[in-house]
């Protein structure tokens, strides 16, 4: 018999084979199906704001998100654009912290929440699975320490390639502008539009209108590494 309370069963697809939900147990992933909800969002919509209070975690089905940092009041820095299968929320939920970014949808999105209460009656009752979310907490703390890496050590162009990678893996149309690029990477638009045009010259990438098609990705993952 399940250790988990349940509830209706919500499909949870494709959640339950993809991150961090497909590397629990069963139980733990029928326990998700009762007691998480669905959302959708439009573009540009705010999941959450820094600064607000936890409404527990969102996992990403489909679209993207574009989670920011306010760093300054008037621009936030975008720290990264995350792809489907990913989860967030962990921090402020688990520490009981206002929400430190913000997170907006970047494309039409449909998340799966998981509210707060539900994961604060499941740890108060079975603490033993404290070790779910914090292994969720380190996934979290681990693509922050390799973006951080990757700004200190490669070059824009190889930064470009990583990124432009990752967000193609579902489907080689990636939408977003070259200015949203340019701001996720931390670097001049100016900057963003030699690097995209000298990837297009070799056949990597083709530019459309607030879209970026990965023609070649061989192309990106030659230069991925330079430094």
């Amino acid at each position: 018999m399940s250790q988990f309370p349940q509830g209706e069963m919500l499909d949870i697809a494709p959640l339950d084979r993809t991150g961090w939900l497909a590397s629990q147990t069963d139980d733990f992933r029928r326990w998700v199906a009762g007691s998480a909800v669905w959302r959708t969002y439009a573009p540009g919509q705010f999941i959450y704001q820094a600064g607000d209070s936890s409404k527990g975690l969102y996992g990403l089905a489909e679209g993207g998100l574009e989670i920011t940092f306010p760093l300054i009041a008037q621009e936030p820095v975008v720290v990264y654009r995350a792809e489907v299968g990913v989860w967030i929320g962990d921090n402020a939920e688990l520490a009981e912290l206002p929400r430190m970014v913000s997170l907006m949808a970047a494309t039409e999105c449909r998340i799966l929440q998981l509210p707060g209460r539900a994961i604060r009656t499941l740890l108060a009752e079975q603490p033993e699975h404290w070790r779910a979310f914090y292994r969720l907490s380190a996934t979290n703390v681990k693509i922050l320490a390799v973006l951080l890496a990757e700004a200190l050590a490669l070059t824009v162009r190889a930064r470009v390639c990583r990124r432009l990678l990752q967000l193609s893996k579902e489907s080689p149309d990636v939408e977003i502008t070259q200015d949203d690029l340019a701001r996720m990477l931390g670097v001049a638009r100016a900057t963003m539009r030699r690097t995209l045009a000298d990837l297009a010259d070799v056949g990597g990438i083709e530019l459309r209108y607030r879209k970026v098609r990965v023609r070649n990705p061989a192309v990106l993952i030659e230069h991925q590494d330079e430094q």
